[in-house]
């Protein structure tokens, strides 16, 4: 039976100034989700886009969407499409300097997707150099970054295949993994076991969007063939004890996005009836995210504050998934270490009533 806490004497401001407070780690995130309207709304003035659009307002009205179909097809027709230029990339890393630092994330693990861009004419080495500059000055200022490469089924195998390809001509320590992203439906995880592969051998992290609009069997095939470390997503997992129980046993995060989930509609369309409780009592690893901030109007806090107002978490058991979000990131352990020993730092001192887990 699943089991709801009580969290009604948590449910104030104090908790949300609290989990404010908090130092946090985000590792599903895409940076083109992250990018503000006014952005998106500079760049189509900036490029004199015709993308029927004709007012940050029709551009803001555009970001409702209602169906998983018509996001991937805001996300490439409209956002992506307004990246034309290396400088145009600043945006990028300016509006992920300013979700990251109000939403108190010392670290984040952010997929990029560069086929689109490529499309439009960027030249791939010089993205990431770009990308890699914004890192770097960013790490400067007290903010960690890693990009993950994401591959999007839409494109097909080939595609991945040369964005690998890509990646390995040209490695910085800021680019450590490769994902499998896009509408499961077109593309599945099995037909692409000869590029993880690769990526694996070569030492790169792999990880997947898996069971977030498709059935449990898309998440199997995404650890037995590509050799997941993490899933993103997963939450079809609650159709397939057996898989809950893999997922355990192999201590494999999921990156559960709970606005996000909502919106698909298809395995939950209230937070009471997502199954990130059934999966935290199952003892399943798994982390919060927001998946594509800007488009789904949510801050990280947010995710937190909503578990937590709505009686699904207390926050002592926000602290239990808060820490496996640290150890779920890639960083080696002395750095995991270091953020949850700051992380425990700031609980200490505050006078908010918060047990630490072990």
């Amino acid at each position: 039976m699943q089991r709801k806490a009580s969290a009604a004497a948590e449910t104030t401001a104090p908790a949300r100034a609290f989990i404010a407070s908090l130092p946090k780690t985000e590792i599903h995130l895409h940076i083109e989700g992250l990018v503000s309207v006014d952005s998106i709304w500079s760049l189509i003035k900036k490029h004199r886009l015709d993308l029927g659009i004709g007012s940050k307002e029709e551009l803001k009205k555009r970001f409702h969407v209602t169906s998983l179909t018509e996001f991937i097809d805001l996300f490439i027709n409209i956002i992506q499409a307004c990246f034309l230029t290396e400088d145009d990339l600043t945006y990028l890393v300016d509006d992920t300097r300013h979700y990251l630092s109000r939403n108190n994330i010392r670290y984040a693990e952010i997929f990029f997707a560069p086929t689109k861009l490529i499309k439009n004419g960027l030249d791939f080495d010089r993205m990431v150099d770009r990308l890699d500059e914004g890192a770097n000055q960013l790490r400067s200022e007290g903010i960690d970054v890693r990009y993950i490469v994401d591959v999007s089924r839409g494109f097909g195998l080939e595609n991945a295949m040369r964005n690998l390809d890509l990646i390995l001509a040209h490695p910085t320590p800021n680019v450590i993994g490769l994902g499998l992203g896009g509408a499961e439906q077109t593309g599945p995880a099995k037909d692409y076991e000869a590029v993880f592969e690769k990526a694996r051998a070569a030492g790169l992290k792999v990880v997947a969007h898996a069971g977030e609009d498709v059935g449990p069997a898309s998440i199997w095939d995404t650890i037995d063939i590509l050799g997941a470390q993490r899933i993103g997503h997963g939450i079809s997992a609650i159709q397939d004890e057996k898989l809950m129980t893999e997922l355990t046993s192999r201590r494999i995060p999921l990156e559960i996005c709970p606005t996000s989930n909502l919106f698909t509609q298809k395995y939950a369309k209230t937070l009471a009836e997502h199954p990130i409780r059934a999966f935290f009592d199952h003892g399943m690893y798994v982390t919060i995210n927001t998946d594509d901030p800007t488009l789904f109007g949510v801050d990280l806090n947010d995710e937190y504050a909503r578990l937590l107002e709505s009686g699904i978490f207390t926050v002592d058991e926000l602290l239990t998934i808060l820490k496996n979000g640290v150890y779920a990131t890639f960083l080696p352990k002395k750095r995991q270490n270091e953020i949850w020993n700051e992380i425990a730092a700031v609980v200490k001192k505050s006078d908010f009533a918060a047990t630490l887990p072990k």
